[in-house]
């Protein structure tokens, strides 16, 4: 197999966690993983491993190139990750298999995300991504525009979530009729 970024000849087995073998690209340190290996390893996992907040830094080389597949040749797919990593995974929709550039594979791991490779190349994952995007975008906007306001409108907003009598507060905060 050859590596799908830097064309190398061959990828070198690894293991990327226990029970889980992987090939490594010895040029650009990417990572492949074949889905028949990926979906033995999950299916011994005794359950799913629990998202975690990773603190790790990883310089992540995410290339926006076009890869090939490096199982059956077939083009590979990027694919959004999300949940704080700010990267592309390749899939490829033919064999199933996975390509992450240098040190995604470690990112993903360090976030226990590495058991949800078939869920986030899902429609339902990709849709969340974008979800998340959006909102990110319109709390920059309110962030923008309020200027110093911002942190007290946040801190009332999250106030107001959480109070039984929100719609009554909300109509008095909004009523313009009443003198002040």
């Amino acid at each position: 197999m050859k590596c799908p970024l830097c064309k190398t000849p061959s990828l070198d087995a690894t293991v990327l966690a226990p029970d889980l073998e992987g090939c490594i690209c010895g040029e650009c340190n990417g990572v492949w993983i074949a889905r028949t290996k990926y979906d033995a390893w999950r299916k011994r996992l005794p359950k799913d491993i629990p998202e975690t907040a990773s603190d790790a830094e990883f310089s992540v080389n995410d290339t926006r190139v076009a890869k090939i597949c490096p199982q059956c040749g077939h083009l590979l797919l990027p694919y959004r990750v999300g949940h704080g990593l700010a990267f592309s995974i390749d899939y490829c929709g033919a064999c199933g298999g996975v390509w992450c550039d240098r040190n995604e594979w470690d990112a993903i791991k360090a976030r226990n995300l590495h058991d949800n490779l078939h869920d986030i190349v899902s429609a339902h994952w990709q849709n969340a991504v974008r979800r998340a995007d959006v909102d990110a975008a319109v709390e920059q906007t309110y962030r923008r525009v309020l200027g110093d306001a911002y942190d007290k409108a946040a801190e009332v907003r999250e106030w107001l979530r959480n109070e039984p009598r929100r719609s009554t507060l909300l109509a008095y905060l909004s009523d313009t009729q009443r003198p002040e």
